[in-house]
């Protein structure tokens, strides 16, 4: 019994905790900044179609 109400308490605790810190606001700038973006972004847009056709599946490489 003494375990069931620990359990108890702790899940209570944890659903409270989340309900009141799990409930912010996200904001998109804080988490993907600007340099970021700019690090992602490719600098040339051209596909090499004949590097992409001379590879080779993983398992067919033995």
């Amino acid at each position: 019994m003494k375990r069931l109400f620990i359990t108890s308490l702790f899940f209570t605790l944890a659903t409270f905790l989340w309900l009141i810190l799990g409930n912010q606001a996200v904001n998109r700038d804080k988490y993907i900044t600007q340099n970021i973006l700019d690090m992602s972004r490719p600098l040339d847009v051209t596909i090499d179609i004949e590097f992409l056709h001379s590879l080779k599946p993983a398992y067919e490489q033995r």
